[in-house]
């Protein structure tokens, strides 16, 4: 197995980048960032992997705060809300992934039929060619020796 191309140090600094840009954090965000800066997505598992460690401290510093500070009810229901739609999409692309490498090995497998089935024609014809070659052949054999029965 090949190292990562992106640490993970990359990954976090991308999600800061997005989140001072004021923007929502998302792993296709994230994962469009790396592409657009280092030609790399990162990985859709590693991608989501440090955003959830990401929140997971973001959540245990939120609960080291003082009781004053501590988010409501309706924010800890968005967080809920957007944690689960993250988790949905990333499960789209990973069955969307799946099937996309399914049908591919589907179509590479019907191209390799569709060739088979060439073959087999091609030596279908060719058996028949050679059939009547050896039907001609012979019948100029038995043609030849009714009429000359002194070689014999």
């Amino acid at each position: 197995m090949r190292p990562p191309l992106l640490s993970d140090e990359v990954i976090r600094a991308a999600v800061r980048d997005i989140e001072a840009s004021g923007g929502r954090v998302t792993g296709v965000r994230v994962r469009e960032l790396l592409a657009a800066r280092f030609g790399s997505r990162g990985g859709v598992s590693r991608i989501y992997r440090q955003l959830a460690e990401l929140r997971a401290e973001a959540r245990g510093a939120s609960e080291r705060r003082p009781a004053a500070v501590a988010p409501s009810p309706s924010d800890e229901s968005r967080e809920a809300a957007i944690a689960r739609a993250d988790l949905a999409e990333h499960r789209e692309r990973a069955h969307q992934e799946r099937w996309a490498r399914e049908t591919d090995a589907l179509r590479t497998r019907i191209t390799a039929l569709e060739q088979a089935a060439r073959e087999v024609e091609y030596a279908e014809r060719r058996s028949l060619e050679l059939t009547r070659a050896l039907a001609t052949a012979q019948a100029r054999i038995a043609a030849l020796e009714q009429s000359d029965p002194a070689k014999r």
